[in-house]
This record gives structure tokens, sequence and C-alpha cells, in this order.
């Protein structure tokens, strides 16, 4: 068993790469973003990616080096590990804190999210990078209580899941209602 201790607060996220076996990042309350290779000592990059705590990262599906992260400071960005001094884009939207972000398992230009405003968004993050127009695709505001997990099927395309403080646990199309499927 290996530990890994460099993180000046809570650790609120740990995700493995999914194209890369020994590589995983983790979001932290200190404000950085964190990449780790197992079989380093100390991680290979700290990157402070938010003003106020990250709560949440996932690795994108199909670009090895990007990652999305989302914040108390409402906001979801997206990093390219190569170029860390700068994100890749910003997605502001939500009124609360993010507390999970998911990149699509079918789409390299989606990402999902679920704040503490009892809502989901869908946004195309290559819209925001390029300031072209509105990166927020679609919203959802099903839960009663703090929307706090998110998922995407791997196996059928556009589909979501969500749960919230309501319990209750929603599936449905990217393309329609939750409350209606």
């Amino acid at each position: 068993m290996r530990t890994f201790a460099e993180h000046a607060y809570c650790v609120y996220a740990a995700v493995w790469s999914p194209q890369h076996a020994d590589i995983f990042a983790t979001a932290s309350g200190d404000c950085t973003l964190k990449v780790w290779d197992v079989r380093q000592q100390h991680s290979t990059l700290t990157i402070p990616a938010h003003e106020y705590e990250i709560l949440t990262c996932d690795w994108n599906k199909y670009n090895d080096c990007v990652i999305a992260t989302g914040s108390v400071d409402k906001s979801v960005k997206l990093w390219d590990i190569r170029n860390p001094q700068r994100e890749l884009a910003v997605m502001s939207g939500h009124q609360y804190a993010v507390r999970r972000v998911k990149c699509s398992p079918h789409a390299e230009n989606i990402v999902y999210s679920a704040s503490y405003d009892m809502s989901l968004a869908m946004w195309d993050w290559k819209v925001a990078a390029s300031g072209t127009g509105d990166p927020m695709v679609r919203r959802w505001s099903h839960h009663t209580e703090f929307a706090v997990g998110l998922d995407c099927s791997c196996l059928v395309d556009g589909l979501v899941g969500s749960c919230g403080w309501d319990e209750m646990v929603y599936v449905w199309p990217n393309t329609g209602d939750p409350l209606t499927f």
C-alpha cells in the first residue's frame, strides 16, 4: 500500500486516468488539482486550479491530457496538464458550488456537472474555449435538495444518472427530461 500526503486540506476526489494505469488525479480543498504517478514518490503536477475549494475532478476519456474540475467558486474548468498555466475553458452558470463533474464517455467536448444549486448541466467545453457562444447545452433542475452525484453510462450514449440529498435517483437520456422519462 502507498500513501500520498501532499494536499494541505481535505481531498474531495481521486480519479484514475482512463488511459494510463499508474496515473490518477486528486481535487482538494487546498484549491489545487494534483496529478500523481504511483511509480513516483511525489505528485508530478500541482495546478492551483481555483480560488476556492475544488470538490471534484474527472479525466477526459478522449484526451489523456485533459481534466475537468468543479469548485465552490461555482465554475467548471478544463485543464490541459501539458500547459497548466491557464485553463482551457471556464464554464459558469451554477448558483452554488459544483459538487460533481463527469466527462462524457461518448463525446470529447461534453462535460456534465451537478451542483448544490439542485441543478445539473451539460456543457460543451470547446464552445467555452473558443468563446463562440453559450457553452451550456442543457440544464436540468429536477432535484429538490443538493445534487451531489452524477454519472454517464459508458454503454448507452447519452444516458445520465443523478442523485441528491432529496433521496432521489434519476436516470434519463440527455435529450429529455428526467421527470418524464
